[in-house]
């Protein structure tokens, strides 16, 4: 099946009225298309639909068909599941750290260490590949021992070996390209931005020359605005229940290109979770709101506290409320008709909602869906008047009256850019400074 990723057009104007033009051409109802398809076929077609966080697509789709069907998941399964998971989010991690962030930082001239650090890509690009290995190759191996993402999977005992292997590549490709030391003694001994300064500057590691790049070029409290997070995933079940009218009436298709809850634009990213659990992101942001550098200690953060997680055995994933895959139910009381579910993964750029509806069925197997519908993080973070367009919009208003100067507007686009590439869209994206 072929990708459904489409594009974002990103433009900002910078004439006597300053402005940011956000649209999108990312076909939002395309998942109407498994409409009439087996479940199970579903779960296993539904992932194939996209190149970027396929296993948050299948956690969210199994997760929403158990609820729709009063399904649940062998423990073994559920742990597949939550492990798979948090290695995809540590794989994307790791790319943004080693590849996207060195070479949007390396346009501004101000940061100088990242020039350098883009200059010396090879080794890194050669440990990102390692890592992107590692993932398929656990991929793999977690399916040899029965689907794990089937709607209530049975057990599944894949292979340890291969298991462990890949686990270790993941751990350590972190340890030796980030943090310079154990994922989790870092996360232990992280927990202030002085800590992280002083991280910073004695170690010599790709990410560590980040954090001083973009103190050093001045950039810590770049790109704040005045978003809030949507509810930490501590409290993402009651916002299930907000969003499933949303997702269920006539105007769900125009909720989903541009959502909003309580009437507002909401943020929903590595930093909104990391503010939610307090200490190190939760200091930088008294300090620098949701700018730039608490969005890198984010994925510092994050990335140290799956890869930690990585070799521990997860009995069961509601133990951990921020990385637990939530679903609901329809009740008989509620609007939300028979046979619906939602269910909810903490994908690596933010939370990502699946509703689905199905037909009643003498037996799970024999269900169908009727209708599908996915929200995702993009969606929240890219709204018109979002995170970055926010934030972009000082950008644009500060290059008002600049446009003769063809250097300034070529700062412009590369700042533009730097906040771009920190909040992250899962997809590509085409980016004009008029």
């Amino acid at each position: 099946m072929s990708d459904l990723a489409g594009q974002l057009d990103i433009r900002l104007h910078t004439d006597a009225a300053p402005a940011v033009c956000i649209t999108s051409s990312r076909p939002l109802t395309a998942a109407r298309v498994l409409a009439g398809k087996p479940v199970a076929t579903v779960a296993g077609q539904l992932p194939l639909l996209f190149s970027v966080c396929g296993t948050a697509q299948a956690v969210a789709c199994a997760r929403a068909c158990e609820a729709a069907l009063g399904l649940a998941p062998a423990p073994s399964a559920r742990e597949a599941r939550t492990l798979l998971l948090r290695a995809e989010t540590a794989k994307e991690h790791l790319w943004r750290l080693l590849l996207d962030w060195p070479k949007a930082l390396a346009r501004l001239d101000a940061a100088q260490g990242a020039v350098h650090l883009a200059a010396q890509s090879a080794e890194r690009e050669a440990a990102m590949a390692a890592a992107m290995r590692a993932f398929l190759q656990l991929r793999a191996v977690l399916g040899t021992g029965g689907d794990p993402f089937l709607p209530g999977a049975g057990s599944i005992r894949p292979a340890a070996d291969g298991v462990d292997a890949a686990r270790a590549i993941l751990a350590a490709t972190a340890t030796e390209q980030v943090f310079g030391a154990d994922a989790g003694q870092w996360l232990a001994t992280t927990p202030t931005a002085a800590d992280l300064h002083h991280w910073a500057a004695d170690t010599a590691t790709p990410a560590a020359a980040l954090v001083r790049a973009v103190t050093g070029a001045g950039l810590a409290d770049f790109g704040r605005c005045n978003v809030d997070p949507l509810p930490a995933a501590a409290e993402a079940s009651g916002l299930l229940h907000q969003l499933a009218p949303l997702l269920a009436d006539a105007h769900a298709d125009a909720f989903i290109a541009a959502p909003r809850l309580d009437g507002q634009a909401r943020e929903t990213t590595p930093l909104a979770r990391e503010l939610a659990r307090g200490g190190l992101v939760a200091a930088l942001v008294a300090d620098h709101g949701n700018g730039l550098l608490p969005r890198l200690a984010a994925l510092l953060a994050e990335l140290a506290r799956d890869t930690a997680r990585l070799g521990a055995r997860v009995q069961d994933a509601t133990d951990e409320p921020q990385d637990a895959a939530i679903a609901v139910a329809a009740e008989p009381d509620t609007d939300l008709g028979p046979c619906v579910g939602l269910g909810a993964a903490p994908a690596a750029r933010g939370l990502l909602v699946h509703r689905v509806a199905v037909t009643p069925a003498a037996t799970p197997d024999s269900a169908q869906v009727r209708d599908y519908r996915i929200l995702a993080p993009t969606e929240w973070n890219f709204h018109p008047e979002g995170v970055v367009a926010r934030g972009l919009a000082d950008i644009a208003a500060a290059g008002a009256g600049q446009r003769a100067a063809r250097s300034a507007s070529g700062h412009l686009e590369a700042l533009a850019r730097l906040h771009v590439t920190a909040v992250d869209p899962c997809v590509d994206y085409r980016l004009s400074v008029v």
